[in-house]
């Protein structure tokens, strides 16, 4: 008995990546403490440590079933150590999560900057001179999760060692192999708590509704858009007000919001669909 005990708490260093995967999956809300534990444990046999969010607009606290903090129970956080990050203002300006809303994979940061598989000038343009505030770390890990609904989550992974400089030798053995694992737990942790009467419908848009939809999101008017368009300001806004029908909008700004989380309208959405219309 004392034996098999041992074997759960401490398992073997060799157990295959998608072994870890699936032990980090979450089917219900009773399943969020033994996935985060089993991620952890994960974690630790890199000489790592984490801490992990499922939603960057908020930094809500992940908690398992009795409503725990996971950062803390599993993760072994201290309220001291947490303090900084409960200051949502300040929280917010670490170059840790302003890089992880730009970037699509794992990459790592020290003092001398980012680092990541391919170039990204956007994370170069962001200065770590704070690297420590309100982290107080030297150098971490970053592994962004982009979620349905355009929800943004993302875990840091910092050394067990708090001082050590850099983190280019952990990133290369172990940045591929636990993004998996992260990824799984976050979102299967967000899909079994997310309250559904915050989610847009299943709506199916037509493609001049997406249109109009996307003019109304650079700040454009009906009277414009029809202009843009080359038909009746009466029908910009009847496409408008179909469209926010089937999201469940009450306004325009809701049925633009709704429709940037279903993915119909897109950073580039308007310049290609304003170039096929010339």
């Amino acid at each position: 008995m004392a034996t098999n005990v041992q074997e759960l708490r401490w398992p073997d260093r060799s157990v295959p990546q998608d072994d870890w995967v699936q032990k980090v999956g979450i089917r219900h809300r009773r399943d969020i403490l033994g996935a985060a534990i089993a991620l952890e444990r994960a974690i630790h046999m890199h000489s790592l440590r984490i801490m992990i969010w499922h939603d960057l607009a908020s930094l809500e606290p992940m908690v398992g079933a009795d409503g725990q903090d996971l950062n803390a129970t599993a993760f072994g956080w201290s309220e001291q150590e947490m303090s900084p990050w409960q200051n949502l203002d300040k929280a917010l300006r670490s170059p840790l999560l302003r890089a992880a809303r730009l970037a699509d994979e794992p990459f790592h940061i020290d003092r001398s900057g980012f680092h990541a598989d391919a170039n990204s000038s956007a994370l170069d343009q962001i200065i770590c001179d704070h690297l420590a505030e309100p982290s107080q770390f030297s150098a971490a890990i970053v592994i962004p999760v982009r979620l349905p609904f355009g929800q943004l989550g993302a875990a840091i992974l910092v050394s067990t060692d708090p001082h050590k400089p850099q983190l280019a030798a952990e990133f290369v053995r172990s940045a591929k192999t636990l993004a998996p694992a992260v990824k799984r737990f976050v979102t299967n942790y967000v899909a079994v708590t997310r309250d559904d009467r915050y989610l847009p419908c299943d709506a199916s848009l037509t493609g001049r509704e997406i249109e109009c939809l996307s003019w109304v999101a650079h700040g454009k008017t009906d009277y414009e858009i029809s202009v843009i368009l080359g038909c009746s300001h009466a029908g910009v806004r009847y496409h408008v007000t179909r469209a926010c029908a089937k999201l469940g909008a009450v306004n325009r700004s809701q049925s633009v919001f709704r429709a940037c989380q279903l993915g119909y309208i897109g950073v580039q959405s308007v310049k290609i669909r304003s170039a096929s219309t010339t």
